[in-house]
This record gives structure tokens, C-alpha cells and sequence, in this order.
């Protein structure tokens, strides 16, 4: 699963056997600039390798009808899977985008069709309706200030559900000023006092507010159906992103030269990391001098209602060790404390970040690239693109008053070594 730009995790996927490679180009209106952008590299790369001709063989595409994406399929004679254009890309599970590649790969997609199939009816009724009652509570939890639900899998079959409950959660129901924020979490962890735990499958130690113990394609739909309730409650339109729309129209100025706000002066520059601060933004880091302080500084605005969230725009393979910043953060608070790999998150809790409530605090890492990917056809290679999308994500966050930390490695890996020593040594 390539959701990203940063050109290190792309440039490890393209080494792998293009003979033995079947590209899936998943897009509903195949201009999103990330998977416009892989397109261009993968079908490039396929050309060169492989030879035109055959490069239709290995490239399967799931697309909306009469997309940009769809009219490339019929010209080059890729396999083509059209979507349901009414179906909004996040309560996408239970279609193409969430069962092609699944299948593809020889998962038993028909049992989770089964699974959702047999819970639908329930969906009907006025009363005892799963979906009306999750996402009533969740609502009316939010409504009264517990605007955080702490998700915990429990089992194998649901392990990576809560990655995309919180992209369903906080991109529907983040705007307007409301919002709920997912965290995700374990059965250890301990929930903030203004958090809804929410237990997926059996809950073993009796911890939960609310057990939603279902097969994952009943899961599925009863996510969806009760964000659409919660949303409904909370007065917002669960099936639109006006401000993951904001954050790419930045990119593409950033992208296109036309961003001029004079850029950031490093307040704290080390070895391998430079700490930049919004223009404007309150002084209370200028009187910081070292990481820790900065790291400190950064939980003390998140207090006592709000969250922090860490963004990280790099290399989920290569990079792993910056969660653990996150985590070092986590124990150190009793506030939410988010993670989330760049670009993707943007598509996700991007949307509650700077539509949610303004209760935020915000540290975004971004790195130098040793080793770009060249997006053909295009002025820009991925590590440009990565670096716009920060940009453009920041100052969304700025304008609207979002306090940002930006800590930039110049080297990758002193740079990590750095960050995590500081986190070990938060007091």
C-alpha cells in the first residue's frame, strides 16, 4: 500500500521485480496529485522495463466513470473497475477501492461482503439499530465535551480497523469548529478524562464505554452508518473535506511558486535538526534553546482540553524510529497524543486538524531527501512534492492561528537519533 510521496519508500518499491509487479491506480477522479503523481512514476518505470506493449498487463484501475483516470484505462487498455461516483472516497471500504486489491491478493472478500449483508437489515429498524445507537453516543458524548474516542482492537480479525475508523471519523465529522477525534490506542492505554473508549471485538477487562464486537465487513458498515448519524447530530456534512481541498490548492501554489509569505527563520538549529516556527505565532518557544524544551513547550499548549499531533512527512519503512517520539510525547502527558505519516494523514485527520475545534497544538517533521524520484512529464520529483504538501498544510494551520513546530532533519538518520534522544529526555 504506496500512500505517499516520500521518495525513499517509492524508490524502495520500485526495486522490486517489475515482472513479477501488478500496479493498482486507485483514484476516484485520478487528479489527486499523489496518485496522479505514482501513476506517472509506476507506468514510466513498467515502460522502461518492460516495454510499452506489455505495460497494460500490470495495471489494474479503480477510478469513477468519466474520470481522467478512467479515459487513460480505455486509451492504454488497462483493466478498469469503475466506482459507484455517489460513494464519497472514505465510505469507500465495502466497494472496488476497499475490496480490488484485497482480493487481488486472495482475501475472502465474499465473507466480508457476507458480514455486512447480514447486518444491513438491523440498519432499518428504528429501534435496536447498531449504527443509530454508536453514533447517537458518540454524538451526544462530543456534545457534552468527551469529543475524543479512544479506539482499541482487540483481535486479529480488527487489528488495523482504528487507522481507517480514524480517517472515516475525523475527515466526516472535523468542520465547522466541531468535530470528534479519533485516537488510536491499545487496551492499556489510559483515556483522557474528556475520551470515549471504545473497545473493537470482545472486551476482555470490561474497560469500555462502548463494545462493538461485529465481523469486519459488518464493522465496516456500521462505521459508516454511524458516522453519518454523529455527523447528522453535530450539524455537519459528513460526506464533504472543504479544508483537505484548502490544503491541496496550497500545494499546488507552493508548487507553482506562487506561495510568498517570506518563510520561517530556524529558532534552534543542532547537528542534523532545524526547529522552525510560524511567522507570527506566540513567542513562547523563543525562549527555548534545546529540543526537550521545545518538546515540553509543545505539550504545555496542548493542555487541558486539547491534543497534540505529530506529522511526520517520511519514510514509513525507513523512518519507524520517529513514532517513537510520539509514543516518548504520549507518556509524558495525560492529553490525546496523534501520529500520523505525511501525506496521508492530509486525508484524514488533515480535515479535523484545521476544521475540528481550535483545542490543537501541532509538530510537523519534515526531512532532506538523499535520493529523489523524478515525476515524469512533470516540473517537480517527489521530494519537491513532499515538501509542498508540508508547506501547504502548514500554513492552512497557520492561518487559522494553529500553533506549528516544524522540525526539519537535514540527515535523516542523526536527525532521528536526535529527536528520539531529546524525547528520552523529557523530564
Amino acid at each position: 500500500m504506496l500512500d505517499t510521496t516520500d521518495p525513499h519508500q517509492v524508490r524502495a518499491a520500485l526495486a522490486e521485480d517489475p515482472a513479477r509487479l501488478l500496479v493498482v491506480l486507485a483514484s476516484k477522479s485520478g487528479e489527486t496529485v499523489e496518485s496522479e503523481s505514482l501513476g506517472r512514476v509506476f507506468v514510466d518505470h513498467l515502460h522502461r522495463h518492460l516495454g510499452k506493449a506489455a505495460t497494460a498487463r500490470h495495471i489494474v484501475v479503480i477510478t469513477d466513470p468519466g474520470s481522467r483516470l478512467h479515459a487513460t484505462a480505455m486509451r492504454e487498455a488497462y483493466a478498469c473497475v469503475l466506482s459507484d461516483p455517489m460513494v464519497g472516497g472514505r465510505f469507500s471500504a465495502l466497494g472496488p477501492f476497499g475490496l480490488v486489491a484485497p482480493g487481488l491478493l486472495g482475501a475472502d472478500i465474499a465473507a466480508v461482503v457476507r458480514a455486512a449483508a447480514a447486518v444491513r437489515p438491523s440498519l432499518a429498524n428504528d429501534a435496536d439499530n447498531p449504527g443509530l445507537l454508536l453514533g447517537a453516543a458518540l454524538a451526544a458524548a462530543a456534545e457534552r465535551g468527551r469529543d475524543k474516542v479512544l479506539l482499541c482492537a482487540e483481535g486479529a480479525a480488527v487489528r488495523a480497523l482504528p487507522n481507517w475508523i480514524e480517517q472515516l471519523v475525523s475527515e466526516s465529522t472535523g468542520k465547522d469548529g466541531r468535530g470528534i477525534l479519533p485516537v488510536i490506542g491499545s487496551a492499556r492505554t489510559a483515556a483522557p478524562a474528556d475520551a470515549v473508549r471504545v473497545v473493537l471485538g470482545v472486551d476482555p477487562r470490561g474497560t469500555a464505554d462502548i463494545v462493538v464486537d461485529a465481523p469486519l465487513g459488518a464493522q465496516f458498515l456500521l462505521w459508516e452508518y454511524a458516522t453519518t448519524v454523529a455527523s447528522y447530530r453535530l450539524g455537519v456534512n459528513p460526506f464533504d473535506q472543504p479544508n483537505v481541498e484548502e490544503s491541496k490548492a496550497n500545494t499546488q501554489a507552493v508548487l507553482a511558486g506562487d506561495h510568498r509569505d517570506g518563510g520561517d527563520v530556524p529558532l534552534i538549529v543542532t547537528d542534523a535538526v532545524e526547529v522552525h516556527l510560524n511567522p507570527g505565532q506566540a513567542a513562547g518557544p523563543a525562549l527555548c534553546e534545546r529540543l526537550e524544551e521545545v518538546f515540553e513547550w509543545l505539550l504545555t499548549i496542548s493542555e487541558p482540553a486539547g491534543y497534540l499531533a505529530v506529522m511526520a512527512f517520511l519514510d514509513r519503512s525507513g523512518d519507524q524510529r520517529v513514532a517513537e517520539v510520539a509514543q516518548r510525547l504520549r507518556e509524558r502527558t495525560s492529553r490525546p497524543v496523534t501520529f500520523g505519516w505525511g501525506p496521508r494523514f492530509l486525508h484524514s485527520t488533515g480535515q479535523l486538524h484545521k476544521g475540528g475545534p481550535p483545542t490543537g497544538a501541532f509538530l510537523q517533521i519534515t526531512a532532506a531527501a538523499q535520493d529523489d524520484v523524478r515525476v515524469p512529464g512533470r516540473p517537480f520529483g517527489l521530494a519537491r512534492l513532499q515538501a509542498a504538501q508540508a508547506e501547504g498544510d502548514r500554513l492552512a494551520l497557520a492561518r487559522r492561528g494553529r500553533p506549528v513546530v516544524r522540525m526539519h532533519l537535514r540527515d535523516r538518520r542523526a536527525g532521528l537519533d536526535e529527536l528520539t534522544a531529546a524525547a528520552r529526555h523529557l523530564s
